[in-house]
């Protein structure tokens, strides 16, 4: 018997199979970076349908944000691997020093991340190449086991078919000539105990200083071994994570070398670019479970060396690897990438911006929050004033190697307000609270509430010291506090009632990458100090916002 559609059903039943057709048909794009704001030397893996990804966090706490994505475009953070005190000892440390260059792997269940602690102004304390491991990649992870005889940094880790695991990472090489000259050491390691064990295998820079085939063989660093058809893959960064930053690999019938170079060496490199990408390096390869091939790596949206305040951020390309090499960008500037890339086939067509909001409602931070150094008290209430962040003013300064009462938001673009609520009255003249935009300890611009000759004022200090305005409130009320980012042009607002007051501005550029951070990027949000006095004096802070103003 044949059924006959009725009139609407047969309209229904064409729509949907025009639908279908043009979402088959669809192509959609991606723009990067896929993570914005400083997050560098990217890592990632993948456990069935999911991908998780870890970058660099240096001085800042809690170390290493894990995010979470389906669709490669989209990134959620989903937790900190180190998100305990006593896991990340980060007192005292400079401006860049802190944790470098992880590295995340699965593997028969068990999630590992390796990484470098540096150490550089206390000689006494924990440093070097640890890995932590942990079931759920949220957390909890463990305490860190320390590898004994790794030098170095840049460490990862690699599992063969065989079930053996390997450690690689670089070190200074011997008879040094060059300058930053490196070698890769790759050697077994028992993941039950930690420990390195059996024969090293290298690859030496040395020769790529005689022959210069991959220009740039300064600082071999941020390897990555895969295997592919049975063959070993070596993946490194070299040139220095600057201008000359580049991603050149090797391959190998044994995990130990010797290597050969891909003739196309570097496989992506943006020196001498033009386009507003520029440092592209430190790379991590994968492969999803459609099969296609992308990457992961570093770059800095800029013309030249000093030209954002962002710092490095996690940028994703599309890799062709059906022959014996990888191919980055195979359908556009080959060994090069984009600020917009054909889509993942996983990814819908939405990709989200990254203007954030906070009113403070839940009794714990928002995973983006970062501290500088480690904290040693609980300074921050959500508790106590449901929808109120409560900072306690501490004698802490950002200037300083210590660990202030603040609370940084990775800076996301070149154009951005970012304001705050603020109930605070200041008891004595150290006291202050407001914004704060700072990008390492010698490059900070502060917007506090203070007390001058007993009267309240808002000023902007530069470096905690200078001060570039100042403008005198006419009550106690609640204020409303912005600092605006235009390029290089930082300007300070307060609002007492409805309308905006400028205080100041200043020439930022001195933020530009580098030297300011040097490896790490701006970061700004609430602060609270009493400059080198005690007090037992708690700022108020609601509805913090951040907004992408520009393209």
């Amino acid at each position: 018997m044949v059924k006959v559609l009725k009139r609407s059903d047969l309209i229904a039943w064409i729509f949907f199979c025009c639908v279908s057709f043009t979402t088959i048909g669809q192509s959609f794009k991606y723009n990067n970076p896929i993570i914005a704001g400083f997050n560098p030397d990217p890592s990632v893996c993948r456990v069935g349908d999911d991908y998780y990804l870890v970058t660099s966090t240096f001085e800042y706490f809690p170390g290493v944000p894990i995010y979470h994505s389906k669709d490669l475009v989209n990134w959620t953070m989903i937790g900190h691997v180190l998100h305990r005190p006593e896991q990340l000892d980060l007192d005292g440390v400079a401006s860049t020093a802190g944790i470098y260059a992880p590295t995340l792997r699965y593997h028969e269940g068990t999630f590992y991340m390796i990484t470098t602690l540096i150490t550089n102004r206390e000689g006494t304390k924990p440093k070097g190449n640890f890995i932590v491991t942990a079931k759920n990649p949220a957390g909890p992870w463990s305490s860190p086991h320390w590898i004994d005889g790794a030098p170095g940094i840049d460490p990862s880790l690699f599992f063969d078919d065989d079930g053996k695991a390997y450690y690689c990472g670089n070190r200074n090489a011997e008879n040094q000539e060059f300058r930053a000259e490196k070698q890769i050491w790759i050697q077994e390691i028992d993941l039950q105990n930690f420990k390195l064990k059996g024969k090293i295998g290298t690859l030496d820079s040395k020769p790529y200083y005689i022959n210069d085939i991959i220009g740039s063989a300064v600082a071999f660093e941020a390897p990555h071994i895969y295997k592919k058809d049975g063959v070993y893959y070596l993946l490194i960064a070299h040139g220095g994570t600057g201008m000359g930053h580049a991603v050149s690999i090797w391959k190998s019938h044994t995990p130990y070398g010797p290597w050969e170079d891909n003739p196309d060496n570097p496989i992506l490199t943006h020196r001498g670019d033009t386009s507003g990408i520029n440092a592209t390096g430190h790379a991590d390869v994968f492969q999803t479970q459609d099969g296609d091939w992308w990457s992961v790596f570093l770059a800095v949206r800029s013309t030249d060396e000093k030209n954002n305040v962002m710092g490095r951020e996690t940028f994703l390309a599309p890799v062709d690897w059906s022959g014996t090499w990888p191919i980055y960008n195979p359908k556009g500037e080959v060994s090069r990438t984009a600020f917009t890339h054909d889509a993942p086939k996983l990814f819908g067509g939405t990709q989200k911006d990254f203007n954030f909001k906070d009113s403070f409602s839940n009794e714990t931070l928002d995973l983006n929050w970062s501290m500088i150094r480690t904290p040693r008290s609980t300074w921050w209430d959500l508790k106590t004033t449901m929808g109120k962040l409560k900072l306690l003013l501490r004698p802490d300064e950002i200037k300083n190697y210590e660990q202030p009462s603040f609370l940084g938001l990775r800076v996301p673009d070149m154009k951005i307000e970012s304001e705050v609520n603020l109930d605070f009255t200041p008891a004595t003249p150290s006291e202050c609270a407001g914004l704060a935009f700072e990008r390492g300890h010698d490059e900070e611009w502060t917007l506090v509430k203070e007390l001058i000759d007993d009267k309240a004022v808002v000023s902007v200090f530069y470096n905690g010291e200078k001060k570039l305005g100042q403008y005198q409130l006419k009550s106690e009320k609640t204020i409303t506090l912005k600092i605006k980012l235009d390029d290089f042009k930082m300007s300070f607002f307060v609002k007492e009632d409805t309308n905006w007051e400028k205080i100041a501005e200043a020439d930022a550029s001195s933020l530009g990458f580098p030297p300011a951070g040097r490896f790490t990027g701006s970061m700004v949000g609430p602060y609270a100090s009493s400059r080198g006095e005690i007090s037992t004096t708690w700022a108020n802070f609601d509805d913090f916002e951040l907004r992408i103003t520009g393209k």
